[in-house]
């Protein structure tokens, strides 16, 4: 249950302490904190209240709320960072989440590291798209799934998605006509056509995160190499023809000709099964 500290005299400084930096970016900074309860740990994302542009009233709080946190607090699912409780105070919101011990996001580890192999890198798409599936079904649009927004565990493979700052509400026959989430991301028929269906935007997310975990650079560098559809650098020579076709079937120019979600589960990288070119 989250709590609110206009609603309670509780406030996150007389409940948790600051132990360090672990994370920063546009949108704030993420801090390690214990609970002084019981000196369990969580991550604290402190996000100044100016950033939270894009608000909804909750009548069960009467108060205005980020949509970050209307739409991330009801969620249940082992692939995605838990919310635990809600503060704001001086100005910020600030989110306190569970700690993983052990998790860094896939940006970072391939910076560290180097990218993860094929088997590593299906391991990831089998669990984000499991994820997207649960979000369609809870109405929920991420709309910024990249490697930055994936912690991942090198040992157990387990991955969690995190930051719902870009989130939306998800709408039947709705169309988006702006930007949200990261501009290399979104579909060129943004770019050359004004609008994108949030299913199929999804579906050209998953494949430049395919494309990004095995090449450890991302398709396109800027919003023009999207609109014009450059693929000077598409693949890696060792990239397998099951996943280059996963690729392939993710990020079609023409957005009727791109792959459904709903095949998309089906396809034989995510199914472990044997493959033929063009099947």
């Amino acid at each position: 249950m989250t709590s609110l500290s206009e609603r309670t005299p509780d406030t996150f400084t007389n409940n948790y302490r600051v132990l360090k930096l672990i994370g920063q970016g546009g949108y704030g900074k993420v801090w390690l904190s214990a609970r002084l309860s019981d000196n369990k740990l969580f991550a604290a994302k402190m996000v100044p209240d100016s950033r939270c542009r894009r608000k909804s009233w909750c009548m069960d709080r009467e108060v205005y709320l980020p949509d970050e946190v209307i739409l991330w607090e009801g969620l249940d699912h082992p692939n995605i960072i838990k919310l635990e409780e809600v503060f704001s105070e001086q100005g910020s919101w600030i989110f306190v989440m569970e700690y993983l011990a052990g998790f860094t996001d896939l940006f970072t580890l391939s910076e560290l590291h180097g990218t993860l192999s094929e088997s590593e890198a299906t391991g990831v798409l089998r669990q984000i798209t499991d994820v997207c599936w649960y979000l369609m079904e809870e109405e929920v649009d991420h709309r910024d799934i990249k490697d930055e927004n994936i912690l991942y565990n090198s040992v157990t493979q387990q991955i969690k998605l995190i930051d719902f700052g870009s989130a939306s509400f998800l709408e039947i026959d709705q169309r988006y006509h702006s930007l949200q989430g990261t501009e290399v991301y979104n579909p060129p028929e943004l770019y050359n056509g004004g609008s994108y269906d949030p299913i199929s935007g999804i579906v050209w997310s998953i494949g430049c995160l395919a494309f990004v975990l095995v090449n450890g650079d991302i398709p396109f560098n800027n919003k023009t190499e999207v609109m014009e559809f450059k693929q000077l650098t598409w693949f890696n020579d060792g990239m397998s023809p099951i996943y280059k076709d996963f690729v392939e079937r993710c990020m079609q120019r023409v957005e009727i000709l791109r792959i459904d979600f709903f095949k998309l589960r089906l396809h034989p990288l995510l199914r472990g099964k044997g493959f033929r070119s063009g099947s």
